[in-house]
């Protein structure tokens, strides 16, 4: 019986030995220095100090004819099946028809020799392994990552397949080699398409305060919510109207029984849009989502998806002939570096998992920040679900320099949800689980987009 027992004593002893070694392996403790400390917060610094002046909004480009805006749509949908991004509780399974269909929007914009492609999909996010293709893709158009400006309306139930990494499967299923090369064509033929179509155009802008459309789901009453709906309208010319318009409701109507192919409420709202008379092309990008959820007025998803976008749509038309829009005397864009601290992924409140592992599930991608601007309207495109609890006080500094700021999410890369900092702590699935990056991000993040639009002041 002696020997039985010290043969499971030792057997017991090995097991926490291995169980620590692989514990120290694997785990460290979380890094709470504060973001301003950190050598990566110094690299940022000198990336934002070495950007050139941007020209001021209100004068005009050396060569420039006036803008000249282009647009196109075209459908996404694959010839084959995937899986559903997001995966979760989808097991994996691929989708088995078409709701409602989706698509990739762009709109070329060429003044005074420059030009930028804005780009929206109806994805869950612009995947890494499509927007790194534009490197080369498009280089003979005189397109590539530095004057694309990438979005999505962040569907919960479109094509996936598209990221070959262990997370990359559990969000959006088992990857598919064809799936990101037939998203980057699409985008490209897209982009070709609204170059072709670009003629002279006026842009205006305008924001609607809404009701009953979005709320905080992260923290509920006891937070801010980003209720803003932002429009940019574009007329041409020759006639022809259409509308870019972010908002920070998510687009989590249609969830994991949805075994169909939709753009949720936002692809619905697009269709009335562009079937309404008044405007011709309807483009939605995902604004600062994190922490907003879409306004529940019924568990029923159809009619969840129905108010959703009937109401936005509405909203919409209301302001839209009230909008004015005038010449445009230049444009720009920036693509930057944006750098972080190493991965901290936490698996307790202080406890996260070593980088080496987080790289190994993860991947491992450069991410940037893009920045767009027409005139004095300014896009903010950032690689995270970026919390509307931050968009109020980013406004205020817009304004300071004569600015209008959208945030958008989802610019091809993704490092989580960037959340107001001062709920870090709490265990919550947009602040533990997907906070991948440590604490600070949310007041990081926005001294960052602070740098950035110092560079298109109209008060330099």
């Amino acid at each position: 019986m002696n020997k039985i027992l010290r043969y499971f004593l030792k057997v017991m002893i090995a097991i926490v030995l291995l169980v620590l070694v692989v514990c120290l392996i694997c785990l460290k403790p979380l890094d709470s220095t504060a973001y301003q400390q950190n050598d990566f917060y110094k690299e940022e610094l000198k990336e934002i100090a070495a950007i050139a002046p941007d020209t001021k909004p209100g004068t005009t480009a050396p060569g420039s004819n006036g803008l000249e805006v282009g647009w196109s749509r075209v459908n996404l949908l694959p010839s084959f099946t995937t899986p559903i991004a997001i995966d979760a509780h989808r097991g994996g399974r691929h989708f088995n028809g078409v709701h409602d269909s989706i698509y990739v929007r762009v709109f070329v914009f060429k003044e005074g020799g420059r030009k930028v492609a804005y780009v929206s999909a109806d994805l869950l996010i612009i995947p890494p392994t499509v927007s790194k293709m534009f490197d080369t893709l498009l280089l003979r158009e005189g397109f590539d990552t530095k004057n694309i400006y990438f979005t999505a309306t962040h569907t919960h139930a479109s094509i996936g397949a598209w990221h070959d990494s262990y997370v990359g499967e559990l969000f959006a299923g088992k990857y598919d080699q064809r799936v990101p090369r037939h998203i980057a064509h699409c985008i490209a033929d897209a982009i070709i398409k609204a170059e072709k179509n670009c003629s002279p155009a006026k842009v205006g802008y305008g924001e609607i305060p809404t009701s009953k459309m979005v709320f905080n789901r992260l923290v509920k009453e006891r937070g801010k919510v980003d209720s803003l709906l932002r429009i940019v309208k574009i007329e041409k010319a020759n006639g022809e109207k259409a509308a870019i318009i972010t908002f920070a409701a998510h687009c989590t109507v249609f969830h994991e029984k949805m075994m169909q192919i939709t753009g949720d409420w936002a692809g619905i709202m697009m269709h009335q849009l562009d079937t309404s008379g008044r405007i011709d092309l309807a483009s939605f990008s995902a604004g600062a989502v994190g922490s907003h959820g879409p306004y529940e007025v019924s568990k029923d998803q159809e009619t969840e998806s129905k108010y959703m976008a009937s109401k936005v749509s509405a909203a919409v038309l209301a302001c839209y002939g009230s909008i004015e829009v005038s010449d445009i005397r230049s444009i720009g864009m920036q693509h930057v570096q944006l750098h972080l601290r190493e991965p901290d992924m936490r698996v307790s409140a202080q406890i996260v998992i070593r980088p080496w592992l987080f790289k190994k599930l993860f991947g491992d991608e450069k991410v940037y920040v893009n920045t767009f601007r027409i005139g004095t309207i300014y896009f903010a495109g950032l690689p995270c679900d970026f919390s509307g609890e931050l968009s109020a006080d980013l406004d205020s500094s817009a304004h300071e320099e004569y600015l209008h700021l959208l945030v958008t999410s989802f610019n091809g890369g993704y490092i989580g949800y960037v959340t107001d900092s001062r709920w870090y702590t709490l265990n919550t699935y947009e602040t533990r689980i997907m906070g991948w990056f440590g604490p600070g991000n949310g007041d990081y993040f926005s001294e960052v987009i602070r740098g950035l639009m110092a560079k298109s002041a109209l008060r330099n």
